[in-house]
């Protein structure tokens, strides 16, 4: 039980900077996803695989968002 309480909590407090990667991701790459990725949908890792495909084609802001991301993981 308390092991379930200690890894809940450990959840929870990652949202937070989980909802403001995202955020970025967002303001930074959704022109370039528009751009770049037509007729992509999202979910089942399809943006990613997109983007680590094309990623010379994405701009600046939205590599350096999608590596900060990253490394916040």
């Amino acid at each position: 039980m308390l092991r379930t309480a200690l890894v809940a909590t450990a959840l929870i407090a990652t949202l937070p900077a989980f909802a403001q990667d995202q955020a970025a991701i967002r303001a930074a790459c959704q022109a370039d996803f528009t751009r770049n990725c037509p007729g992509v949908k999202p979910g089942g890792g399809r943006l990613i695989a997109c983007f680590k495909e094309k990623q010379a084609q994405f701009s600046e802001g939205c590599r350096t968002a999608m590596q900060s991301a990253q490394a916040r993981r």
